[in-house]
């Protein structure tokens, strides 16, 4: 028999997450096994179709997780990962950080696990201080990439069989590292029959997995792109997936538990046509079954979102595309929930738990606070108006602000109104960390809804925040506004806006010089917008718009505003955008 690879991870850490892969390759079959060790229960498989630049590949993941936990590519390259006890690595101070999620993108571009390595050493790892990843391919190469001694290293598999458990494959020589019974089990059984088939790696997984902890295990082909895969223990019954074929049903993901119900449910990633799936449910508090007001209900990044309303009910129209995505529920004072869309359909209403920390903990060290004196922001001498009302729901706008010391006690507030037709304008208040990282918005920091009203038409709105006690502990930090209104109002907002976008474009055919026509490249192809430069008001049908408001920006950036950055995001959950735009927005702190 030609040469074997044999390669065991498993993990039985703090969280009792452990893994299992197994290598085997005999120059005619190359195989890979695994067990999905976790306590999640919304395991799902993933398909991903090729696109221009990218190859197809099939991934496994979680609902409420959403990355890619392993899998395959239309090539047969292969990745899975394993956690490791916590370790330090010392990376190239040349290398950079991964612009996305590496392990997705090895899958994207790359057929072989040379052409993998190779891209992987110019980047920084640090997931691999908890885990260690391996590359399998078609041609039956494997590696293991971890750390050795505090660098990354990277190592092949060369002798007959090697196994290895979840502790460092590098570092057998510490005491405290058990002998896992997986890799015990597992070396005798190769001692019986080390055949590279299918039978036999389905075999040595029926005996090394975990009673109620072991999710999913699966049997990848690299070199005839097929995965078998059975649920949640029973080894009686595989779902095969076969690559160049699944990727008829386009991008779609399904839950392993409906495949293994009914094998059909496949087809309905086709069968969708264009109709969009219509969510309605009721968001509550988990406690006090009574309504939560205005909370936040979207896609992550997808501009999709709404708000639910004052009795806590909520609309939301997805596309057939998004079908297979999740949607997150928000509320200040609240745990953030994620529910796969396909579960949402199955409920009445949805409950949201207490975070349980009030806002007035966090004075406890406001003692520190010295008694100086700031004001931040911008106060702006150019005009220009940010985009009006939300449509959605959950619409917002933020300005970045960096404070002279911390922590910091937010005082007084005040933001500009360019224009307001309400009787009574609300704003929900916001401070967000800001996301060194990607660069944006990031975590919520106030524990506390607070909502700001006015009944102003023009000029500044001046709040006093003094009796919040609002403590924040960053230097760089935003501050945000969301706009807050019912269903009924949007909707006719809705209404009005399509009547004016619908008016600029018969101006335009019209010949009116104002109309400007602009194409925007988009993933669907080029999209046409029109941009009318004069005041809306010279709009006949603008006396018949709902009330509306908008914020004052000064446009443009010069070298006083380009520190103070501005972004918006079009709806709850939507992607945060930079504007070429300062908000006019000034807070008052105490340091």
């Amino acid at each position: 028999m030609g040469r074997i690879l044999f390669i065991v991870f498993t993990l039985i850490s703090l969280q009792a997450r452990s893994c299992f892969i197994l290598f085997l390759s005999d120059g005619k079959s190359v195989l890979v096994g695994n067990h999905e060790d976790w306590f999640a229960k919304d395991a799902a498989i993933k398909v991903n179709p090729p696109q221009a630049g990218k190859f197809g590949s099939v991934i496994f993941t979680f609902m409420s997780e959403g990355w890619a936990q392993g899998g395959m590519n239309e090539k047969g390259l292969f990745f899975d990962a394993a956690h490791t006890p916590l370790q330090e690595i010392e990376f190239d101070k040349n290398a950079e950080k991964p612009p996305s999620y590496i392990w997705q993108t090895i899958l994207d571009k790359f057929e072989t696990v040379e052409e993998a390595v190779q891209f992987l050493r110019t980047y920084q790892l640090p997931e691999l201080r908890e885990m260690h990843v391996m590359l399998a391919d078609a041609k039956g190469h494997a590696v293991i990439i971890g750390v050795q001694n505090g660098r990354l290293a990277v190592q092949p598999f060369v002798q007959t069989y090697l196994m290895q458990t979840n502790f460092n494959p590098w570092h057998p020589e510490l005491s405290e590292e058990p002998v896992c019974w997986r890799y015990e089990k597992t070396k005798k059984s190769l001692s019986v029959n080390a055949g590279a088939s299918v039978e036999n790696m389905r075999s040595i997984l029926e005996q090394t997995h975990q009673d109620s902890l072991t999710v999913y295990s699966n049997i990848y082909d690299l070199k005839n792109k097929v995965i078998y895969t059975y649920n949640k223990r029973d080894f009686s019954k595989a779902m095969v997936v076969r690559l160049p074929e699944l990727f008829g049903v386009g991008r779609c993901t399904r839950l392993l538990d409906s495949l293994y119900a009914d094998s059909t449910y496949w087809k309905k990633c086709n069968d969708r046509g264009s109709s969009k799936l219509h969510l309605t449910a009721k968001v509550v508090d988990a406690n006090t079954k009574q309504p939560v007001a205005f909370a936040n209900i979207g896609i992550f990044e997808k501009n999709i979102g709404t708000l639910s309303d004052p009795d806590g009910s909520f609309e939301l129209d997805v596309p057939p595309i998004l079908a297979d995505d999740s949607i997150i529920l928000s509320s200040i004072g609240y745990d953030r929930r994620k529910i796969p869309i396909q579960s949402v359909v199955r409920f009445r209403a949805i409950e949201l738990t207490p975070s349980g920390q009030l806002l007035k903990e966090a004075v406890i060290t406001a003692k520190k606070i010295h008694n100086k004196v700031a004001r931040l922001g911008w106060m702006g001498g150019k005009d220009g108006v940010l985009p009006f009302d939300t449509i959605q729901g959950g619409g917002a706008v933020a300005l970045l602000i960096e404070s002279p010391s911390t922590p910091c006690q937010i005082e007084r507030l005040q933001v500009r109104l360019m224009y307001n037709s309400k009787k009574e304008l609300m704003l929900r208040l916001h401070f967000f960390s800001f996301d060194s990282t990607r660069q944006m918005p990031g975590e919520e920091l106030l524990k506390r809804e607070i909502i700001l009203t006015e009944t102003q038409r023009f000029g500044w709105l001046r709040f006093d925040l003094s009796k919040d006690d609002i403590v924040v502990y960053e230097k760089r930090f935003f501050v945000a506004f969301e706009w807050i209104d019912d269903r009924q109002t949007r909707n006719s907002l809705l209404t009005g806006f399509r009547a004016w976008e619908n008016w600029k474009r018969n101006e335009y055919q019209a010949g009116n010089q104002k109309v400007e026509k602009i194409i925007v490249k988009t993933s669907q192809g080029d999209k046409e917008t029109y941009k009318y430069h004069g005041n809306m008001m010279s709009w006949p049908g603008f006396k018949y718009l709902p009330p509306f408001t908008g914020l004052m920006v000064q446009t443009g950036k010069d070298e006083t505003t380009k520190a103070l950055r501005t972004f918006e995001r079009k709806t709850s959950m939507g992607k945060w955008e930079e504007l070429n735009s300062t908000l006019n927005a000034v807070i008052t702190i105490r340091h």
